[in-house]
């Protein structure tokens, strides 16, 4: 099972709302894209409708492991890699109680065989154009809004055709964490050339946001799952990269994910594929490291954790 650091709690602020009761649902996808529907049993509370994997979350639990818990109960899914936090919607249950619904992203790497349980009777990996109509409204609008293509403009070339004219992402997103000693939380890339780098990668077509693809790029490079909350990740930097060596003008975005304890950046779960370490440097060993155009933005990004006042960088 994939681990994950969750550095907010909803389920406590959904306590301290007075929700009396909570449950997480998995938006999951496979490699071909489809997204994974049950259909409930006969015998069962609203028999026939097709709905997420998901279900109530258990004392001790957080949301991302009731979730994947109950993946593993109702389909026998293990191992997926959760991806993003979609939110919550509240509503009245069936016995009257203040109920709060979670959703988590996430998606299986490779094929697996799937085996239901006594709960649902059959299940279909689907595509947003494919939803039966037997979906809960607001599961089908949420297929809808995180797994549709953007609509195809007349006169525009279609996205596969498209995509390859583009010479690099326009815009990047990235998390930035410190230490509760003030130290800078930087990750060792793979590639020499790339140095030591946060967090964070170039904005795709299915992000929201820069704040959602920071977040999104977060959990797949470290394993921490933040809440895409601007209250939450402040901003710390923006960023002009001036065109240079053949690539085009870009600009990013930089928020701060907080300060994380020892035990958190000990639980740091690196993708082996982008990074070897986890490297934590104070002021001085930023300013003593040798390549002066990471430097400048990685103090830069400090000074505004100190000051609370972004900054804004041209390199």
């Amino acid at each position: 099972m994939t681990t994950t650091l969750l550095l907010f709690d909803p389920l406590s602020r959904a306590r301290a709302e007075g929700i009396e009761h909570t449950s997480t649902s998995v938006l999951l996808t496979d490699p071909a894209g489809r997204v994974l529907l049950l259909r409930r049993a006969p015998a069962t509370l609203q028999a026939g409708l097709w709905e997420l994997p998901g279900g109530g979350t258990e004392p001790g639990e957080d949301v991302v492991s009731a979730g994947l818990r109950e993946l593993s109960e109702e389909a026998c899914l293990t191992g997926a890699r959760v991806t993003a936090y979609l939110g919550h919607e509240d509503y009245t249950n069936s016995r009257g109680a203040r109920t709060r619904a979670f959703v988590i992203a996430a998606h299986l790497d490779h094929a697996q065989e799937l085996r239901l349980s006594a709960e649902h009777d059959d299940h279909r990996w689907v595509l947003p154009a494919e939803v039966p109509e037997s979906v809960a409204a607001h599961e089908a609008e949420l297929i809808r809004r995180h797994t549709a293509p953007p609509p195809a403009l007349p006169g525009h070339l279609p996205l596969p055709a498209y995509l390859p004219t583009i010479p690099a992402a326009p815009m990047w997103g990235s998390i930035f964490f410190t230490t509760e000693d003030g130290r800078a939380v930087m990750l060792r890339a793979i590639d020499p050339a790339k140095g030591l780098q946060w967090a964070g990668g170039d904005v795709e077509f299915t992000d929201a946001s820069p704040l959602h693809t920071a977040v999104r790029e977060c959990v797949e490079e470290t394993g921490i799952l933040l809440e895409p909350d601007p209250a939450r990740l402040p901003l710390l930097a923006t960023v002009f990269e001036q065109p240079r060596g053949g690539w085009p003008a870009k600009v990013g975005f930089a928020f701060h994910g907080g300060t994380l304890t020892a035990e958190q950046v000990a639980g740091i779960r690196l993708d082996p594929a982008e990074h070897t370490e986890v490297v934590l440097l104070s002021h001085d060993e930023l300013a003593a490291q040798s390549d002066p155009r990471r430097v400048q933005l990685t103090l830069a990004v400090l000074d505004a954790v100190r000051t609370g006042v972004p900054a804004y960088v041209v390199r």
